[in-house]
């Protein structure tokens, strides 16, 4: 049984953060030592602002949908899909107004109700093979 605070949050990331690229939320979602941890190393909320307007910037229209959430302690685990329109901006790829697909899966660390940490993985060599910036047949597509 997933708890519905929990849920709620994951629910107005997708939707408010995501969807309308309301920063202003995060706030309300994010404890005020958030951490995001990336590959890149750890990001605050005020690097999550500064990629939202990046991504806000790139794609339109977003359509978000949770398949899965597992809950377990203090995290909850989303498996999510995504579609978004790419409007440009994004290395050198050409605007197409084409329609794209995300697949990922994002871990968050509660801590009195707010997310305290997140991880995420996702396709975004998917993205950019759909946008052809990645060559075609040059590997295998499982």
């Amino acid at each position: 049984m997933i708890s519905e605070d929990k849920r709620q949050v994951a629910e107005r990331w997708f939707n408010e953060y995501f969807t309308k690229g309301n920063l202003d939320v995060l706030d309300e979602l994010v404890t005020s030592d958030f951490v995001y941890h990336s590959r890149n190393g750890e990001n605050t909320i005020e690097s999550m602002k500064k990629f939202m307007e990046w991504y806000r910037s790139v794609f339109h229209d977003d359509e978000w949908l949770l398949e899965d959430l597992i809950e377990q302690g203090d995290k909850l685990v989303v498996r999510y899909t995504g579609w978004m329109t790419y409007q440009g901006g994004w290395f050198d790829i050409p605007t197409a107004n084409q329609r794209v697909k995300e697949t990922g899966i994002m871990i968050y660390r509660f801590k009195a109700g707010r997310i305290k940490e997140l991880w995420c993985e996702n396709s975004d060599a998917a993205i950019l093979f759909d946008l052809g910036a990645l060559k075609k047949n040059t590997h295998e597509v499982f």
